[in-house]
């Protein structure tokens, strides 16, 4: 998973009220309630996930975070994916394949530094600047073809351009 933005407690009780209001009339659940009457705690951050790589539960740990136009710079850290907001106003038990999502971490102690390095956000939308620094979730067991991958493409960017794709043998993936 991506993010380029951590939102603010202020954005979450602008999200939190979105949620009130277009769930009034659906079917409610452990996830919203536990969502709705949440208050954040000094190891817990709320980032805002660009497009999920696939469907999956949660809770859900991971250990690495990322800078994705740099790799190298990873920190290796237990840490627990907690509450999943599809679209950042629809709590549930699951990340979706193809959605973004409000995803609230949970770390043993304090919240890693390597955080800062996304866009804090304070307002119901994103305002995260183009070209903002991005960072990636994941396991150990996935970093390394994670990494290799990144460095590949960033290799093929900057050779090729827009169109690096073309030039990539790997199709994509």
């Amino acid at each position: 998973m991506f993010s380029d933005e951590y939102f603010t407690d202020n954005a979450i009780a602008i999200w939190k009220a979105e949620c009130i209001s277009r769930c009034k009339d659906k079917t409610k659940g452990p996830p919203y309630e536990r969502y709705i009457n949440w208050k954040r705690l000094n190891n817990e951050i709320a980032v805002f996930t660009l497009y999920a790589y696939a469907d999956f539960p949660i809770p859900k740990t991971f250990d690495i975070i990322f800078q994705t136009d740099n790799p190298d710079n990873f920190i290796k850290i237990d840490y627990e994916l907690v509450q999943s907001i599809h679209e950042a106003w629809f709590p549930l038990d699951t990340v979706d394949h193809g959605h973004k999502h409000l995803c609230i971490f949970r770390f043993a102690d304090t919240v890693p530094d390597i955080l800062n390095l996304l866009h804090k956000g304070n307002e119901k939308f994103s305002t995260a600047p183009k070209g903002q620094k991005k960072l990636g979730f994941c396991n150990s067991k996935d970093f390394e073809s994670i990494r290799k991958r990144i460095e590949k493409t960033l290799k093929l960017k900057e050779q090729y351009g827009d169109k690096w794709w073309e030039h990539d043998d790997d199709g994509g993936e």
